[in-house]
């Protein structure tokens, strides 16, 4: 076989095939995660029964409307407050919370109180880097008041996820997970 400049070029395009197939590819697995329900159990500092709320989107977003449970506190009391995220469309039903856990330092749940509320939410729990991630928090309340309070999970994507402290709930560095607004009552 005679090489020529054909020849030259199918060789070079053979090889950058054969090159190409072997070359390993490195992929971000980050499965996004159906999360359909927050539950958030309070449990008195001072002792006493827990209490139990959720935000509960059994199928999902989209078809049936979620549920959401009004917080009913106690006046000038402290809570040691504890997150549970799970997906209902799975089968069984999946507890997303260790999963969070484990990607904590791409993650944060955000607490905001409407005025009037009568809640501070504080001592969130931290991620290695010392940035609030919030599966445990304290929750204080005050006089007797109605209200609402947002509770919003947020992702951060990126190696390193470049989360900050300082962030807002609204930060164009990361995007909501799932969100649920409760209605707050202190009685």
């Amino acid at each position: 076989m005679k090489f020529n400049k054909v020849n030259a070029f199918v060789l070079v395009l053979l090889l950058g095939a054969t090159v190409a197939s072997c070359k390993k590819v490195a992929v971000e697995e980050n499965d996004e995660e159906v999360l359909t329900t927050l539950q958030l159990t309070f449990t008195p500092a001072a002792g006493g029964s827990s209490l139990v709320y959720k935000f509960d989107d059994p199928d999902g977003p989209g078809g049936n409307a979620p549920t959401t449970d009004q917080i009913v506190l106690a006046p000038n009391t402290t809570y040691n407050v504890s997150i549970a995220v799970l997906n209902k469309t799975a089968s069984p039903v999946a507890d997303i919370t260790s999963e969070i856990l484990t990607e904590a330092i791409a993650h944060r749940f955000y607490f905001i109180p409407a005025s009037g509320t009568n809640i501070s939410v504080s001592n969130l729990s931290k991620d290695v880097d010392g940035i609030s991630v919030g599966l445990t928090s304290t929750w204080t309340t005050g006089a007797a008041a109605t209200g609402s309070i947002q509770v919003v999970l947020r992702h951060y994507p990126g190696t390193p996820p470049n989360k900050a402290e300082s962030d807002d709930v609204s930060s164009t560095k990361s995007g909501t997970d799932i969100e649920a607004t409760f209605a707050t009552k202190i009685q």
